[in-house]
Order: structure tokens, then sequence, then C-alpha cells
């Protein structure tokens, strides 16, 4: 008789503690907006044309200054910028599958853009520099996004 009682207590233990769920290891929890204080972050807002107005200034200064561009080869330079941009977003549009098509396809656009900016910047220097200075632009944006978001 006392090893029945034993054993039917064991077995209700064994029922009662898989009823209350598994919640060592994050098993069997909530979702996360559904815990308190662990709200999803919200998808991205399209941006207003206000705010893509002073991007786009900001973009025009930061790639101006970079590269010292005087009135006349700014009018000159800024053509050349965003034919190649349309070109290259084109590209990214399409989603080659062939990977390796596609950094071929990139790498004839930028070597275009080289040489059309030749004769608007003059020396080899400002040139690679003007290759460069849109990575430098993107880590500028990208650090400005995450000091934004950091908590005070």
């Amino acid at each position: 008789m006392k090893k029945m009682a034993c054993l039917f207590s064991f077995i209700v233990t064994v029922f009662v503690a898989q009823a209350q769920g598994k919640t060592m290891y994050g098993q069997n929890r909530p979702p996360m907006r559904e815990r308190p204080g662990m709200e999803m972050p919200s998808p991205p807002r399209p941006m207003t044309k206000e705010q893509r107005a002073r991007l786009e200034s900001f973009r025009i200064q930061f790639i101006t200054k970079k590269l010292d561009l005087s009135p006349a080869e700014a009018e000159k330079f800024w053509p050349v910028y965003n034919e190649q941009k349309e070109a290259s977003r084109n590209l990214m549009q399409a989603k080659k599958e062939d990977e390796i098509a596609f950094q071929e396809a990139m790498l004839v656009i930028r070597k275009k853009f080289k040489k059309d900016l030749m004769p608007i910047l003059k020396t080899e220097e400002r040139v690679n520099l003007a290759l460069k200075v849109d990575r430098e632009l993107l880590n500028k944006m990208r650090n400005e996004m995450m000091r934004r978001k950091r908590p005070m």
C-alpha cells in the first residue's frame, strides 16, 4: 500500500510539473511582444520629403567638401556621379543570381565612372577619393544613426 501511494504521488508530481510548462532555458516562453519591457522594434518609417531633402543636401555638402570641388567642377561632377549611382541602383535591383557576374558588372560601372571623372577632377588621387567617398558617407551616416539610437 505504501509503495502504491509513493508511486501515485510521483506520477501526480510529474503531471503537475508538465502542466506548468517548460520555462527553463527559454522553452515555451511567451513571444517577445507579450513580455513586459521587451517590445519589438517598430518597422522603419518611410522618410518624409523634408527628411529626403535634408539627407540629399547633406550628401551633396559632404561629397563636395571631401573632394574640394570648385563650382565649375561640381557642375560637371554631379551629372556623372548621378549617372553612376543610377546605373549601380539598376544593377542592384536586377538582382543577378550569379555573384561573379554581379561583381563584374559593378566593376564595369566603376571603371566607366573613373574614366569619366578623370577629365573633371584632373588627378588620380582625387578620382580615387571620389570612388571611396560613398563608403565614407555611409559609415558616417551609420555612426550617426547608432549614436542617436544609444540611450543617453
